[in-house]
């Protein structure tokens, strides 16, 4: 995605072997893919008023992502609460900053493929970048493991640190 730095990404995965069982901390076998979700960030200025404009608070999600036909609609409701716990994580308030999020990539946002970590780990990245953090691996997958309940509710860990972390 054009402007989008590469470090902001997410990879995919696939669960080899013990697909369900991670939530019952039963092992599995898992392996990070190179196709990846890649995130922009862009924040407005703290209760701007002027310079911004209407864009002074507020969240705005651009999904360019390639995606299987209904994914991004099915799916809609949990990307926008995993955004939001991923804000929340950062402590970003979309009542008093504006946020742009655009996302893109060339992994296929499909279930089974690690999809909704990569959106969560990609975003986490693009945020703490946006925000002047300096985040560690370990900082980057906590966050992401927050965004991953706005989809499963108690993820098992899995997907965010195979998205983190790559392979």
């Amino acid at each position: 995605m054009p402007g989008t730095e590469s470090k902001n990404i997410g990879y995919g995965k696939l669960i080899l072997f013990g697909e369900h069982f991670v939530v019952y901390k039963v092992p599995a076998l898992v392996a990070a893919v190179k196709a990846s979700t890649s995130c922009k960030v862009e924040l407005s200025s703290k209760n701007s008023e002027s310079e911004d404009g209407n864009w002074s608070t507020g969240l705005l999600v651009e999904d360019n992502r390639p995606a299987v036909p209904g994914y991004k609609r099915k799916k809609r409701d949990e990307m926008i609460e995993a955004t939001h716990l991923v804000l929340k994580h950062f402590k970003v308030d979309t009542k008093q900053r504006g946020v742009k999020i655009t996302l893109g990539g060339d992994l296929c946002a499909v279930s089974g493929i690690g999809a909704s970590a990569s959106n969560a780990v990609s975003l986490s990245r693009a945020l703490g970048e946006a925000l002047g953090l300096k985040l560690s691996e370990e900082e980057v997958n906590r966050a992401g493991y927050e965004g991953e309940k706005g989809y499963h509710g108690t993820p098992s860990g899995i997907d965010n640190t195979a998205a983190t972390y790559g392979g």
